[in-house]
C-alpha cells in the first residue's frame, strides 16, 4: 500500500473524502500545493507514512527545496478581514506561501467499525491497533460520521486576541462572522469527537461521559446543517439560535465530566497522581478537551456579543467591550472585584477572611495609575478568583488559632511583552510531593462534594460547587495558556505559596493555543510516552 501523500482538498464537501488524496511514493516527492477552492475549513493537514521522525508543526519554515519564508502575518488568522474574501468561506483559507506539512499517519475512515487500521511507507508497515468505538456510530449517520473522519484532518484556525479586536472594531457584517464559524466549529468539534472515542471504555461507559459525547455529537450534527446553507438575514438568524443551543449544551461539560472520574476514581480504575500512566494519558485529554472548549465558547460568545442586539447590550452595559473583549482591560479593577467575591466565600465558612494588598506599576507608562491590556475579563476573573480562593482556605486554616490574619498580596506588572502578576500567600506552604500534583484534574484537600443531576448553569454559576472537584487551578491555568500565557506555582513548605500568572502583553501576541488530532495526540491517550507535538504553536 502506497505511503499517504498530500491532502487535496475539493470545492465541495460532498465529493467522497476517497477522492480527495493523492498518492506518491515516498515522502521525498513531498510538494506544496495550494487549493484553489475557498469553501474549506481551518488549516489543511496533509499526511505521509512516516511516524514520530519529527515535531509537528502547522507552521514552519524549511531549508531546502521546499523551503518557504514565512510571511509577516500567520496563517489561518483573520489578518486582516477586509482583504480577505468571504464571499465562500475564505476566512479559513491558509495563506500563500506557507508550508503546511503533518508527518503523522491517520487511520482510515474504517477505524470507528473496524478492529485495526494498516497504514504503510516506502520501508515498512505500520499497524495501528484500534479498539472498536461503537459510540459516534449510533449517534452520528454514516455520512456524518464521515464528515467528521473530513473535518478532523484539518487544523483549526489559531486566532489572536488582535484580529478578535479587528473584527469586532471595524463592524463587519454578520456575514463574515458565519462564513468562518460554520467551517471553524465543525473542524474544533471533529477534532475533539476523534480523541473522545479514545478514551477507556471504563470511563465511556459512564453516563456523564455517555453524556458528553453524545451532546458533542448533536453540536456537530448540528452544525453541519449549516455547511452549504446561503447566507440571508434568515440564515443568520436560525445561526445565532443554534449558537445559544450549543452553548447552553456544552455548559456543563466540565463539572459532568468531572463526576464521571470520581467515579472511575472510586470504583478503583484511576489514580490520581502525576506518576501514574493513566492518569497521566486522562490529565493529557482533559487540558484537550477543556481547551477546545473554552476555545469554541470563546467563538460563539463574541459572535453573539457583536452580532446578537439583546445580548451584546446586556453583556456590555458600559459599551467599552468589543464583543467579549475589553481593549482596556483593567487587571487591578479584576483582582478587586475576584477578591471581593471569594472574600464573601471565605467569611460564610470561616466567619473572616484575610486583607487584600495589591500593589501595580505598568513600565511601559509611568504616569499610568492602572495596569490595562488588552483582554477578556471573564477570564482573567476566573484565575484571579480561582487562586484567591485557594489562598484565602489556605491562610484561614492555617493561622486559625492566631489573633491576626495575614494578609493576602498580589504585585501586578506590565513590561513591553508581558503581565507578570504574583499573589503571596502565608498560608503555610505546600511540600514537594503535593506540589506536583496540584494542577491534576480531581486532586484536591476539601471534602469532595456530590453533584446535581439537573443543569447547574457553568463553572460560574454560584450552583456548580467548584472546590472539592480539584478543578480550580488547572483550569485556571488553562484560561492562562489559551492566550499564550501561563500559571507557575511555588511555595515555601511550612510558610507560605506565590502563584505567578503570565499573560500576554501585546494582542497581536496572544493567540489562541489549541488541541490538534492526530497520531501523536491518538498515542499519547494510550501512551504517554509519544512526546510528538500536536498543539498550535505559539509562533
Amino acid at each position: 500500500m502506497a505511503s499517504p501523500g498530500l491532502f487535496l482538498r475539493p470545492t465541495s464537501l460532498s465529493i467522497p473524502i476517497n477522492t480527495m488524496r493523492s498518492r506518491s511514493g515516498s515522502s521525498s516527492d513531498l510538494k506544496i500545493f495550494r487549493s484553489i477552492s475557498q469553501d474549506r475549513p481551518g488549516t489543511p493537514r496533509p499526511q505521509t507514512g512516516s511516524v514520530n521522525t519529527e515535531s509537528f508543526d502547522f507552521v514552519r519554515s524549511n531549508s531546502g527545496t521546499h523551503a518557504s519564508r514565512r510571511s509577516s502575518s500567520t496563517l489561518g488568522s483573520w489578518d486582516p478581514i477586509m482583504s480577505r474574501s468571504c464571499s465562500s468561506g475564505g476566512l479559513l483559507s491558509p495563506r500563500p506561501g506557507t508550508m503546511i506539512r503533518d508527518l503523522s499517519p491517520r487511520p482510515s475512515l474504517s477505524r470507528a467499525f473496524s478492529g485495526s487500521a494498516v497504514l504503510a511507507n516506502s520501508s515498512s508497515a505500520i499497524v495501528l491497533e484500534v479498539e472498536e468505538r461503537k459510540q459516534v456510530a449510533n449517534l452520528l449517520s454514516f455520512e456524518q460520521i464521515q464528515k467528521m473522519e473530513f473535518y478532523s484532518k484539518f487544523t483549526p484556525t489559531s486566532v489572536s486576541l488582535s484580529h478578535f479586536l479587528d473584527h469586532g472594531a471595524t463592524g463587519l457584517r454578520v456575514e463574515e462572522s458565519y462564513l468562518f464559524l460554520r467551517r471553524e466549529i465543525p473542524v474544533r468539534l471533529a477534532n475533539m469527537l476523534m480523541e473522545l472515542e479514545l478514551l477507556p471504555t471504563e470511563l465511556l461507559t459512564e453516563p456523564a461521559c455517555k453524556s458528553i459525547l453524545t451532546q458533542y455529537s448533536q453540536s456537530f450534527s448540528d452544525v453541519l446543517a449549516f455547511e452549504n446553507v446561503t447566507p440571508s438575514e434568515k440564515t443568520y438568524k436560525d445561526f445565532n439560535k443554534l449558537l445559544s443551543v450549543i452553548r447552553h449544551r456544552h455548559q456543563d461539560t466540565v463539572p459532568h465530566m468531572a463526576e464521571a472520574l470520581h467515579n472511575l476514581r472510586d470504583a478503583g480504575n484511576l489514580n490520581v497522581n502525576s506518576k501514574d500512566r493513566l492518569n497521566q494519558a486522562i490529565q493529557y485529554f482533559l487540558d484537550r478537551l477543556y481547551m477546545s472548549r473554552i476555545s469554541i465558547q470563546m467563538l460563539v460568545s463574541q459572535h453573539k456579543a457583536l452580532y446578537c442586539p439583546e445580548e451584546s447590550t446586556k453583556s456590555n452595559p458600559g459599551g467599552r467591550l468589543k464583543g467579549t473583549i475589553d481593549p482596556k482591560c483593567d487587571a487591578v479593577d479584576v483582582a478587586r472585584n475576584a477578591f471581593e467575591n471569594a472574600t464573601f466565600l471565605c467569611e460564610q465558612i470561616y466567619m473572616d477572611a484575610p486583607k487584600l494588598n495589591i500593589e501595580w506599576v505598568d513600565l511601559t507608562d509611568g504616569d499610568k495609575d492602572s495596569v490595562d491590556f488588552v483582554y477578556i475579563p471573564s477570564h482573567l476573573y476566573h484565575m484571579f478568583f480561582e487562586v484567591f480562593k485557594n489562598s484565602m482556605r489556605a491562610t484561614m486554616e492555617f493561622h486559625e488559632n492566631s489573633d491576626t490574619i495575614p494578609e493576602i498580596n498580589v504585585r501586578i506588572v506590565k513590561s513591553a511583552q508581558d503581565i507578570s502578576i504574583k499573589v503571596c500567600d502565608q498560608g503555610g506552604g505546600i511540600s514537594r510531593s503535593v506540589a506536583e500534583n496540584i494542577f491534576l484534574y480531581l486532586y484536591t484537600s476539601a471534602t469532595r462534594v456530590k453533584l446535581s443531576d439537573a443543569d447547574m448553569g457553568g463553572t460560574t454559576s454560584t450552583s456548580t460547587p467548584m472546590h472539592g472537584l480539584g478543578y480550580g487551578l488547572p483550569l485556571s491555568r488553562l484560561y492562562a495558556r489559551y492566550f499564550g500565557g501561563d500559571m507557575k506555582v511555588a511555595s515555601v513548605d511550612g510558610y507560605g505559596t506565590d502563584t505567578y500568572i503570565y499573560l500576554r502583553a501585546l494582542e497581536s501576541d496572544a493567540r489562541e493555543t489549541l488541541p490538534i488530532f492526530n497520531a501523536s495526540s491518538s498515542n499519547k491517550i494510550r501512551d504517554t510516552a509519544n512526546q510528538v507535538e500536536d498543539w498550535t504553536k505559539d509562533e
